[in-house]
């Protein structure tokens, strides 16, 4: 899974998810009088234009309501910036994000639950990583950008075409590198991430004199 796909569907889960993520309902349910009074209060400001309001809106203001109210404080600040960046786009960006999100829909459920790992991955990293990882991606080129996903695409493809028992011997190292790192101090920890840098700039360098050659 390439970060740029990472970086696409975390941005557009986060801005669309409450809009979208509706389940089926019938019509006559969504009458102002068939509201309860819980559902009453909280739209409210919607009642003298309820009637006038196409179902499908109804549905995402009535799922997105009862989504608000669930929140943690916490939650509530996050959606009203995520909200604020939104009013702040154009119109052909709403539209790509909203072309983005209806290509995921389509995706069958196995791919959908890997995005929505990679998802949940990208939350739980630290702040600084996220802002890093997103402004590695600002900063690069468009040809930079199609290396990146061609690379990625190349990897998926020696991942799906690899022996089960090599992935899965994969898959359990992976989870005991995982396991050592929460079992590391901060120190540590600074200590693993200096290591790592060193040796990708050792990398970098020995790499880059063999192309001069």
């Amino acid at each position: 899974m390439s970060n740029n796909r990472i970086m696409k569907i975390v941005f557009l889960s986060l801005i669309l998810g409450m809009a979208f993520n509706v389940s089926a309902q019938n019509e006559n349910t969504l009458n102002w009088n068939n509201l309860d009074s819980n559902e009453q209060k909280m739209l409210g400001k919607f009642k003298e234009g309820w009637a006038d309001i196409p179902e499908q809106r109804k549905k995402r203001i009535l799922k997105g309501a009862k989504r608000w109210q669930t929140m943690t404080p916490e939650q509530k600040q996050q959606a009203k910036k995520r909200m604020q960046r939104w009013r702040k786009m154009t119109p052909e960006q709403r539209q790509r994000i909203r072309k983005r999100y209806e290509r995921f829909r389509a995706l069958p459920e196995s791919e959908k639950h890997r995005i929505r790992q990679q998802r949940q991955w990208f939350k739980n990293l630290p702040p600084e990583r996220r802002k890093k990882l997103r402004n590695r991606w600002n900063n690069m080129t468009a040809e930079q950008r199609d290396s990146f996903r061609q690379r990625i695409k190349e990897r998926r493809k020696q991942w799906k075409q690899m022996p089960q028992h090599k992935r899965e011997k994969i898959k359990q190292q992976r989870r005991e590198v995982r396991q050592r790192w929460k079992n590391m101090s901060p120190a540590e920890r600074r200590s693993a991430r200096d290591n790592i840098r060193q040796r990708r700039d050792l990398f970098r360098q020995q790499r880059q004199e063999r192309i001069q050659r």
